[in-house]
């Protein structure tokens, strides 16, 4: 009979196990689809170690081994884990308070009041950490700091993790499930306890489940491991062996059973339920995220961000100079670019869309895929084409004179098909010459003559950069004033126009009979004054001031008047550059290029201020290359200006 007794409860031991795997997958399948075969190898690993180390700690070889075999890696292994161990916290509290109100004698009151204690406790410390929350993030983030970046960016992941695994238990656990797997599976394991008591009785004193219960779970029970346990328990010395079998046979009971399931294939990619615990599969772009997250400093931009990305994964961000955000993602679509800005940027990328679809019939343009525009963000997706490539890339691998058909494609293009029959010619007097002067021009030389980055810069007469001498801004302010700048601009026409036509928003694709074509990404509505010879003045931006180059550059020097920085520039730009000049001097009159170079002189205006914003360490770089563009356009067009 005794063995009958002990083997129902190594069995229903290895039923309450199995249980808890199940309640263990309720966390894991929020985010991706739980391995059954390696959650019972890790628990089988992890209380094994329990069975000989103290403290629980082979629940941190559970956590890291099941986390090895996750797509989201260690950090879900080991955070889920908690959130399973801090369940069974409550649960066993509650235990012990039940054993209290219905009249459990002195030993189980002693036995119990520290687990009661810690119970209570665990309650007071989630309060404070709910009300304390934004001050721990800070807390994480600065503890975090001390390390390298690779484990800067472990410990905000597994931080991240473990603040969302809680949060799943109130916003996605299924609750029933849940409530119906913690109840059966404590149920079984005092079930256990009792049928392990009944058998133990047979050989040793008189025991009851409760006494198991206290030895496993009082004060003694979480300091010490199980062997221990059975070495201080003298009332169950002479069934150590006993204890033994009843601990490690259910284990081995799980690990037999995850030999016998089949290793199936990963099917992580192509599961559509699951959420990714964090979008971006960049180390550093996640870590850039995480740092945001856990400065805690915007809620609504995390907030926003993850309701725009919380059912992709994203490659790699390709933003650049402004405030939208373009990434290369994939779900279960395929492969696509998704674009979104938040607030009043989100409102300005809604009519980049709105645009889109208007010309889309005119020139080649990305096709929407899926798009959504409210008060608090805005996105759009567009597909991802085999085998495209910004002309950036292109011109530096292919012959310049493939990249020169493709801007004459694109130039004759817009010339055909979006500048003609335009709004008329504006005059002088137009109201929008002068609102773009005062916005575009005044307004962003009064920036950068206030900001503290650049404004010591601005003062001096020469600047040397580089190591060679160029006039300074103050030679070339009587040439920025409103009254100079609406003569130069006097002859602009009035269309659609692209806004944003750089190299980078170039896309070149094969077309059916091997030929190269393009389409435009990221026109830009918000420019006042809507001239064609804006977009060539951006295009100036690139191939004349060389502006992709300047955004490779990390670090610079400035002392006193003197801009130094790594500048490789671009022999492809070179050739590019000059076949530009020719196209401008064949099809465009002299006034007409003058305004596109001053347009060009405009666009570095505009970029300053953001530049500023975003990144004031590298400011200067882009100072000095408007500097280096000024001088170079104010030569080219010297007598004209002293005329």
């Amino acid at each position: 009979m005794t063995y009958l007794w002990f083997a129902a409860a190594v069995i229903v031991m290895a039923v309450a196990h199995f249980i808890r795997i199940l309640r263990w997958e309720l966390f894991i399948k929020v985010y991706e689809k739980p391995d059954l075969k390696r959650l019972l190898k890790a628990l089988s690993l992890g209380y094994a170690i329990n069975y000989v180390v103290p403290y629980k700690l082979g629940d941190l070889a559970r956590g890291f081994y099941a986390g090895r075999g996750m797509k989201n890696g260690k950090a879900l292994g080991l955070s889920t884990v908690i959130v399973d161990r801090y369940l069974d916290i409550f649960c066993v509290g509650l235990i012990f308070l039940g054993l209290n109100l219905f009249g459990g004698g002195e030993s189980v009151k002693s036995a119990s009041r520290f687990y009661i204690f810690f119970f209570f406790a665990l309650i007071l410390a989630t309060v404070v950490i709910y009300l304390f929350k934004g001050l721990l993030k800070k807390l994480i983030r600065l503890v975090a700091g001390l390390f390298n970046a690779r484990l800067e960016g472990s410990l905000l992941k597994f931080a991240w993790a473990l603040i969302w695994n809680f949060k799943d238990i109130v916003l996605k656990i299924n609750k029933l499930a849940l409530l119906a797997s913690s109840i059966g599976m404590w149920a079984l394991y005092i079930a256990s306890y009792y049928l392990f008591a009944m058998a133990f009785s047979t050989v040793s004193e008189a025991t009851g489940w409760v006494d198991v219960f206290l030895m496993l779970f009082g004060e003694t029970g979480v300091r010490a491991s199980t062997v221990m346990l059975s070495l201080i328990s003298g009332e169950m010395g002479v069934g150590q062996l006993y204890i033994g079998i009843f601990t490690v046979a259910p284990l081995l009971i799980l690990f037999f059973i995850s030999l016998c399931l089949r290793k199936k294939k990963n099917e992580n990619l192509e599961d559509t339920d699951y959420l990714n615990l964090l979008p971006q599969l960049n180390p550093e772009e996640r870590l850039v995220f995480l740092d945001k997250y856990f400065s805690d400093n915007n809620r609504e931009y995390i907030n926003n961000y993850l309701k725009i990305n919380h059912g992709i994964s994203i490659i790699r961000d390709y933003s650049a100079g402004s405030n939208a955000t373009t990434m290369l993602c994939v779900d279960k679509r395929g492969t696509f670019f998704r674009k979104y800005a938040f607030g009043e940027d989100g409102k300005k990328l809604a009519e980049q869309i709105d645009w889109i679809e208007a010309n889309a019939h005119k020139i080649p343009l990305p096709e929407i895929l899926e798009k959504d525009v409210n008060d608090f963000y805005c996105y759009y997706d567009m597909p991802f084409k085999a085998g495209a490539l910004g002309l950036f890339e292109y011109a530096h691998s292919n012959p310049a004179e493939k990249s020169i058909e493709i801007l004459k494609k694109v130039f004759d293009t817009l010339e055909s098909a979006l500048y003609k029959g335009g709004a008329g010619a504006a005059t002088p007097s137009d109201t929008v010459i002068s609102d773009y002067i005062r916005n575009k021009v005044t307004r962003n030389l009064n920036i950068l003559r206030n900001s503290r980055r650049i404004k010591a810069l601005t003062e001096y007469d020469t600047l040397i950069i580089n190591g060679k001498t160029y006039r300074n801004l103050p030679a070339f302010e009587k040439y920025m004033t409103e009254d100079y700048l609406t003569d130069v601009f006097a002859g602009d026409s009035v269309t659609d126009i692209h806004g944003d036509l750089t190299v980078e928003n170039i896309v070149c694709v094969r077309e059916e009979g091997g030929d190269t074509g393009f389409y435009l990404i990221d026109p830009n509505t918000g420019n006042v004054l809507d001239s064609p010879n804006l977009d060539y003045g951006k295009m100036l931006q690139s191939l004349h001031g060389g502006y992709e180059f300047l955004m490779s550059v990390k670090s610079v020097n400035v002392s006193d008047n003197c801009i130094d920085f790594l500048f490789t520039g671009s022999a492809v730009y070179g050739q590019l550059y000059e076949w530009m000049k020719g196209y401008m001097q064949e099809c465009f009159s002299g006034e007409r290029i003058k305004s596109i170079y001053f347009h060009e002189i405009i666009h570095w205006l505009r970029l300053m201020p953001y530049k500023l914003d975003k990144d004031h360490r590298t400011a200067p770089v882009f100072y000095a290359g408007m500097i280096m563009v000024m001088n170079d356009v104010f030569d080219m067009f010297s007598e004209k200006l002293h005329d």
